[in-house]
């Protein structure tokens, strides 16, 4: 499975600066392909190099005078960027394919008001298994219909926690947070409770010819959200949703994103899900 971490950490500590661009461009041109986002595949070291200057030279556009900037290696942080002076925290996103956010099973929980804990106990349950099954050299097809379980019960939960229409508070909080860039699962939940708007950063989607162009996939501020389906495809369960008025949708949907070493030192792939259980946010 590709894993974009790397190059967005990357791309993000050369946007401020603690890398310089000569050593960024050589260490994004030796990623593995797969582990590259679209933009810079294929790429030579030379075009990268300029690449990483013209998004260099777009971010300190936004912020007159000297601009200073921040990273934070803490996911939950919810930003990529601070730019100190201003304080003007900065989400950079690798491109339109690229989800908008990477929630928790506590954040998912809290929008869906799960308050029994019942999303935790079928993720976590479920990549336990998977652990154990492995461990004991279980076929491909039983890893595969331990997957399978876990997101029967998964959508389970989903129907059970969340009407179709009008979308609960909580989740149509959460939901046009994410779309305007606000991940901090603290942050959502504390203006939620203060019913008023948190800050919104300063968004920027990477752009091969401009470096870095801002992007807005905010639902109107008024409309209602609206639960239109919550689906068990072929290979997940997740939850469709949508602004009356604007026809943006988001879509929630889980992951587990890393691999796993056994107490034995085996390694297993994240393809199996056996690690690091989340969900994740797409609008469009």
């Amino acid at each position: 499975m590709p894993n974009f971490d790397r190059f967005e950490r990357l791309f993000r500590d050369i946007m401020a600066g603690a890398m310089n661009l000569e050593v960024g461009a050589r260490t994004i041109f030796e990623l593995a392909e797969p582990n590259k986002v679209r933009v810079v595949k294929g790429k030579t070291e030379i075009e990268l190099r300029e690449f990483l200057g013209r998004a260099r030279a777009a971010l300190r556009g936004h912020f007159s005078g000297d601009s200073k900037f921040a990273t934070d290696d803490n996911n939950r942080s919810g930003k990529d960027l601070l730019e100190v002076n201003s304080l003007t925290h900065i989400e950079l996103k690798s491109g339109k394919a690229m989800t908008d956010a990477n929630p928790g099973l506590a954040s998912v929980a809290w929008a869906i008001e799960d308050d029994n804990g019942r999303i935790l106990t079928v993720m976590t349950e479920g990549r336990d298994e998977r652990r154990r099954l492995l461990l004991d050299g279980a076929s491909p097809s039983r890893i595969i219909e331990s997957k399978r379980k876990t997101m029967d019960d998964l959508a389970s939960v989903f129907s059970d926690q969340v009407p179709l229409g009008e979308a609960p508070g909580r989740l149509a909080h959460f939901l046009k947070c994410v779309a305007t860039g606000i991940t901090k699962s603290d942050e959502i939940q504390r203006s939620y409770e203060a019913n008023e708007n948190a800050r919104t950063p300063l968004l920027l989607q990477i752009d091969w010819t401009d470096g870095l162009v801002r992007y807005d996939k905010a639902f109107l501020s008024s409309e209602k959200i609206e639960v239109i389906r919550i689906e068990r495809t072929e290979s997940r369960a997740q939850l469709i949703a949508g602004g009356r008025d604007s026809g943006r949708q988001a879509k929630l949907y889980p992951n587990y994103k890393n691999s796993w070493t056994a107490p034995n030192g085996q390694k297993f792939e994240a393809s199996n899900w056996i690690d690091t259980a989340c969900f994740h946010v797409w609008i469009g």
